[in-house]
């Protein structure tokens, strides 16, 4: 859409279809946001413009009947920050409460809080902090959204496995790289602080003999089972991962090691007292590993598996950390062909 003064051409008016061409031509969640903020921020009035992640406080994925008060926001797509409390953003604060603040004397100050839709339940919020929009703006910044919405669907789905619902491998491999180059990149100003993050890989125990005994149909519905009592038994902020068959990774931000230990160990007397299809009980393992920014996501996956295998190894059934295996291995352990079937 053009401004009303068609006469005078202005670099920063909006593009249209050439904006709708490039938004498309976006291959991640962060890219195309960078874009769309970068656009909104062209329009004349406009102080700032922030997109959020919302989740619930206590980690439910329903968000039915939840107040705002129980609500906890960070910036889209920035996993390495600690979710806050809705108050501790003015803006969206004011939003809720239906107050505005005011800029300058005589301009009156806008703060929008928009709702954008996303895949497999998520929440997220646009918040606009301008002066007075003119209506002209009014509509390119709803067809922008639209269009970011709706491409953003899109992404979600692309990044999640098509059975469980969680994300899939490749997503895995993204936003592991991603965390160590985030952790590279604060080493040299914060250190580690006291919240990490940890790497754990869990595995259904004896999955094979399920297959075997009941089939795939039966296996799907127990995969299906467990990946919901992931999402539900883990924070909302976590990341969870089908890695593929019947296992599962599961990425923790901001957590001590305590927390960590608790949460696996909580996930796994879980799935213990669970009932799931056709099948009385199922046990799970895991083990896990503290993200180091010196390694390569490759080392970090190869110790997490180690400690995983250690757990299969000596009984099943256990959360096992890889810095607790190296201390009880001197040597690796000789296992015969035939004593143990390790899936």
């Amino acid at each position: 859409m053009k401004k009303k003064d068609s006469s005078k051409k202005n670099s920063n008016t909006l593009p249209g279809l050439e904006l709708a061409i490039e938004m498309t031509a976006q291959r991640d969640h962060m890219s195309l946001t960078e874009l769309f903020l970068g656009q909104l921020h062209m329009v004349p009035t406009m102080i700032a413009a922030r997109v959020f992640e919302v989740h619930c406080a206590d980690g439910r994925k329903d968000y039915t009947g939840i107040p705002m008060d129980k609500l906890i926001v960070r910036e889209l797509m920035n996993d390495m920050e600690k979710p806050r409390p809705f108050s501790d953003f003015a803006g969206l604060n004011n939003c809720i409460q239906g107050s505005f603040s005011s800029h300058g004397a005589l301009k009156p100050y806008q703060q929008i809080m928009l709702p954008i839709p996303g895949a497999n339940g998520q929440m997220r919020v646009l918040l606009l902090e301008a002066e007075l929009i003119d209506p002209d703006y009014w509509r390119i910044i709803n067809g922008l959204l639209a269009v970011y919405s709706n491409l953003l669907l899109t992404l979600d789905e692309k990044e999640r496995d098509k059975l469980t619902g969680l994300l899939n491998r490749q997503t895995f491999d993204d936003k592991l790289t991603k965390i160590i180059s985030y952790y590279r990149s604060q080493a040299h100003r914060e250190g580690r602080g006291k919240g990490s993050s940890w790497l754990a890989v869990l595995d259904i125990d004896y999955f094979k003999k399920i297959n075997d005994e009941y089939g795939h149909l039966i296996c799907d519905e127990v995969l299906l089972v467990f990946a919901r009592l992931m999402e539900k038994n883990f924070r909302s902020t976590d990341l969870l991962f089908r890695y593929g068959g019947e296992e599962f990774v599961v990425i923790l931000n901001c957590c001590t090691k305590e927390g960590v230990v608790n949460a696996l160990e909580r996930f796994r007397h879980v799935i213990e007292g669970n009932s799931f299809p056709q099948i009385d009980q199922l046990t799970v393992s895991a083990g896990y590993v503290c993200l180091q920014d010196c390694m390569l996501p490759s080392t970090l996956i190869e110790q997490a598996d180690q400690a995983l295998y250690y757990a299969k190894d000596h009984g099943r059934n256990q959360v096992v950390s890889y810095e607790t295996m190296r201390k009880q291995v001197d040597a690796p352990i000789a296992v015969e062909d035939g004593d143990i079937e390790l899936f």
